[in-house]
């Protein structure tokens, strides 16, 4: 099994149940304590700029090595834990220094009042 470090971008099947599949970020999972069992996502959407939440568009200054064709918002309520076997690496990206900043942002935004 391939444990994958912070910041890698792949498919996983949707913790969320919206969709059949959808993009993640991974925020653990590689130094995970479980790793054989759990890996922590954040969740990815093209819809995600419609909520009332703070949601940050993904450009392409915050990725390599992956693109979308559609625009894409960061989730950062959609935090999920899921097993490794949910993962769909067929395609991988990751964050760049720009884009491991806007997750750390996202992240920071849940604890605003």
């Amino acid at each position: 099994m391939n444990k994958y470090p912070i910041g890698t971008i792949c498919w996983a099947v949707d913790p969320t149940g919206a969709h059949e599949q959808r993009p993640v970020v991974i925020l653990s999972h590689e130094k995970h304590p479980f790793s054989a069992t759990d890996c922590t996502v954040m969740c990815i959407g093209t819809s995600a700029g419609d909520y009332d939440h703070y949601s940050p568009e993904l450009k392409d200054k915050h990725l390599s090595g992956i693109s979308f064709d559609e625009t894409n918002y960061l989730m950062p309520w959609a935090l999920h834990t899921i097993p490794p076997g949910g993962l769909i690496t067929t395609q991988t990206g990751e964050l760049t220094e720009d884009g491991e900043k806007l997750v750390k942002q996202a992240l920071l935004s849940l604890f605003k009042v």
